[in-house]
């Protein structure tokens, strides 16, 4: 079986990465055709490339603070599936941060090189 505590690190990656504003870091936390199917019901990314170029454009809009926190996990040998919460924040024109967050779903499945890899990510 696999450890809980392994996805929670990987959602430290992916909370670094974003905050280290590294989109190529990111995406290399997904498998090459995983899905990301932003809120509020935005336009569906599809593979590993265009993950990259959807995080970028959220950190180039201006995204700070990114945060992951599960909250429960289903484990079986080759998937695992995450909920939780995330966080983040934005600076306002007017120089008030603003914060928001939500509920998150993440797929992850083990791949034939044995790496765990998001295959599937939601949230609103």
């Amino acid at each position: 079986m696999t450890n809980v505590d392994h996805f929670i690190a990987l959602n430290q990656q992916f909370d670094a990465a974003f905050n280290s504003k590294n989109p190529q870091a990111i995406a290399a936390l997904y498998a090459e055709q995983a899905i990301v199917m932003p809120a509020p019901a935005g336009q569906v990314v599809k593979g590993r490339q265009a993950v990259a170029d959807f995080f970028a454009g959220l950190i180039q809009a201006g995204v700070i603070e990114h945060a992951l926190t599960m909250n429960e996990a289903v484990v079986s040998e080759t998937l695992v599936t995450q909920t939780g919460h995330w966080a983040a924040a934005m600076m306002a024109e007017d120089g008030v941060k603003q914060q928001f967050g939500g509920n998150v779903q993440v797929v992850f499945q083990k791949q034939p090189d044995g790496q765990w890899l998001a295959v599937t990510h939601i949230w609103n």
